[in-house]
């Protein structure tokens, strides 16, 4: 038999996979980088002012400048211009002396600051720019507002001019952000894209991971699903406390030891939550990561040991940044793992849920990058001179709710669609059971009348064979003992022939109903009247006439008696057959009228009235005789029947 690979069956071949997963995570690179790029390059000028070091002084509380010469603030990359305050009385400023040369102020000209934040006043030339300190509604841990200020023409003028900042002194360091002076069109809209990303998308963010929580909440998850949507649910709650904390000022305010702490504990509960997620969403193991959990309580109280430590030994500040550190690369190696087991099972599912593991991927890539870009000076790729200053976790706060609210509005249209096709199946095979049970129902039924039909006519042919049977072997033995006269003979003949064809006519219309049997029975009677004047009416309405062959022999056998008391006794020459529905018990009822003279005396004491009683007793049917002087009824209100049938109508007309 020949070998068949793995892939002959669709399944790609170890190697194909492994090239598959690697192409994958490289297209999540490019695009990742490709926006960070887009996003950089709107937000940061291009005029950014990049000289090696600005002039400082300290000023006192009361505004007075400290007595020592002009110090350099050296540029530290990203961090700008910072200066290491010691400690210093309540109050202190430091001053920053920036000197610009303009040729000739032709166009309107302003200041861009990347931070804005502690920034107490400007001045150019002397002449105040911001008189007092701006309200900040931005001061988080890693991201503070951008500043743009107007300056006016009148203060500027060709040649040297000088920039005055001050900024009060809080901590340990007090920097001058990167700056740009330059056209006031360019650098207002490089301020209006950074105060998006940095002011707007942040406060969207957090409302929309609040949403997608709520609404993972809300919703009843399977069981097998509750393990993977509590880890979502923790990365978003999560998400949503770091992008607070990162961005905006806390209510409350935090040393540093207690800032450290939280940013810490954020870390590790998203790297946590990101750890959870991916083992459950991709199915690494069936059991539970025990291990997992119990690493994450280990760094809970790693950090907060580090807490503790930092506030007692003498170098607080070096051992806290250090125990920051290790909680940032806890996060990247995290999602280095991650992002690989995420385009591993998407290259496995064949693509399943592709979409939202390359959203979560993208997500927790810009989650990696801030923490590496907080440890080191990050540049583009895409450009050797375009460095990477935006905090990129408040940002992706927006697009990770809003694809965990497309997700979760997926997966509910893929259950309705899932619930409706079950429904839609179960309807079906509800229609083929039910029609399967009906016809086995019907077939029951079938099977049931039948065996009733043939019980009828068993029990028809034992009551022929007492009968007719026995009349005959009565005449014949009458025959062989002595001899009876042709009239006598005749006459008895003539009552087994009719008794013999009254049978015949129950079986053959048992299964059609007493309608057709009285159909016969009248018709026969007509043969056999031949003078007489015979009318039958039948209006059974909707009453039912399928009482079987026993049933209707008897009523045929009451009728051919009554018939005969008629003709022999009354001397009638009209008779009246009609069937009709009883309108006070909606039972059928059958009458026979002549118009002969009535019933003599001894007539209605005779064996026929007895034997008709007795054949109505049998059938359960209500049997009455009038007879006067018009005539004779007889009247028989058959028993109820449990089924009905389509209704029967007929009348015939007088013969002529």
């Amino acid at each position: 038999m020949k070998a068949h690979t793995a892939s002959s069956f669709g399944v790609p071949a170890p190697w194909q996979a492994v090239f598959l997963a690697l192409s994958l995570l490289m297209v999540w690179q490019i695009v990742f980088w490709a926006v960070v790029h887009v996003a950089e390059r709107s937000a940061r000028p291009i005029q950014m002012d990049t000289r090696a070091s600005v002039a400082y002084r300290l000023l006192h509380g009361d505004g007075s400048a400290d007595s020592a010469a002009a110090r350099q603030a050296r540029r530290a990359g990203l961090d700008g211009y910072p200066v290491s305050v010691p400690r210093t009385p309540e109050g202190a400023r430091i001053r920053f002396l920036v000197p610009f040369d303009l040729p000739q102020p032709a166009q309107p000209l302003a200041l861009f600051l990347a931070i804005r934040e502690e920034v107490v006043q400007i001045r150019v030339n002397g002449h105040v720019v911001q008189p007092s300190e701006p309200l900040v509604r931005l001061e988080g841990l890693l991201t503070s507002e951008p500043g743009y200020y107007p300056l006016a023409a009148q203060h500027l003028h060709a040649g040297s001019n000088l920039l005055e900042v001050d900024k009060v002194v809080n901590g340990f360091d007090v920097a001058l952000s990167e700056f740009a002076i330059g056209p006031a069109e360019v650098l207002a809209e490089a301020y209006r894209w950074k105060n998006l990303l940095l002011t707007d998308l942040p406060m969207v963010g957090v409302g929309v991971l609040i949403f997608a929580l709520l609404l993972c909440l809300a919703v009843n998850w399977p069981d097998a699903d509750r393990p993977r949507i509590r880890a979502l649910m923790l990365l978003l709650g999560s998400c949503a406390l770091s992008t607070w904390f990162m961005t905006f000022k806390p209510a409350l305010p935090l040393g540093l030891s207690a800032t450290v702490l939280i940013w810490c504990l954020l870390n590790a509960a998203i790297a946590t939550a990101v750890a959870l997620y991916v083992w459950f969403d991709t199915q690494l193991a069936r059991d539970r990561p025990r291990w997992l959990y119990r690493l994450s309580w280990l760094l809970i109280g790693f950090f907060a040991c580090g807490f503790m430590i930092g506030g007692i030994v003498e170098n607080s500040r070096y051992w806290l940044l250090l125990v920051m550190h290790v909680s940032y690369w806890l996060v990247i190696g995290v999602v280095v793992v991650a992002d690989v087991v995420l385009a591993w099972s998407v290259v496995r599912d064949h693509g399943r849920r592709w979409f939202e593991r390359s959203v979560l991927a993208l997500c927790i890539s810009a989650l990696a990058m801030d923490r590496l870009g907080s440890l080191y000076d990050l540049f583009s790729p895409l450009d050797a001179d375009l460095p990477l200053s935006l905090p990129w976790s408040p940002l992706i706060g927006t697009l990770l709710g809003l694809s965990v609210v497309l997700a979760l509005a997926r997966e509910a249209a893929h259950a309705r669609r899932t619930v409706l096709d079950a429904n839609r199946v179960l309807t079906q095979t509800l229609q083929i059971r039910e029609a399967e049970l009906a016809a086995s129902f019907a077939e029951r039924n079938e099977i049931l009348r039948r065996s009733a039909v043939l019980e009828e006519r068993g029990r028809i042919v034992r009551d022929m064979h007492d009968g007719v049977g026995g009349q005959l072997v009565r005449l014949q033995a009458q025959l062989r003992t002595q001899p009876l006269d042709r009239e006598a003979l005749a006459a008895a003949l003539d009552d087994s022939l009719g008794d013999l064809r009254l049978i015949v006519d129950a079986l053959d219309t048992a299964e059609d109903g007493l309608y057709d049997a009285l159909v016969a029975f009248e018709r026969r009677l007509r043969q056999q009247l031949g003078a007489q004047r015979l009318t039958t009416t039948y209006a059974f309405g909707s009453a039912p006439d399928q009482f079987g062959a026993r049933v209707t022999l008897q009523v045929l056998r009451i009728l051919q008696e009554a018939v005969s008391n008629a003709l022999r006794h009354a001397h009638a020459s009209e008779l009246y057959l009609s069937a009709d529905r009883d309108p006070t018990s909606q039972r059928l009822c059958l009458e026979l009228r002549d118009n002969g003279s009535g019933l003599a005396a001894t007539a209605s004491r005779g064996h026929g009235l007895t034997n008709m009683q007795q054949r109505a007793a049998e059938i359960g049917a209500e049997f009455a005789v009038r007879s006067d002087a018009r005539g004779t009824t007889v009247r028989l209100l058959l028993p109820v029947l449990h089924r009905t049938y389509a209704p029967i109508h007929g009348v015939d007309a007088p013969d002529g």
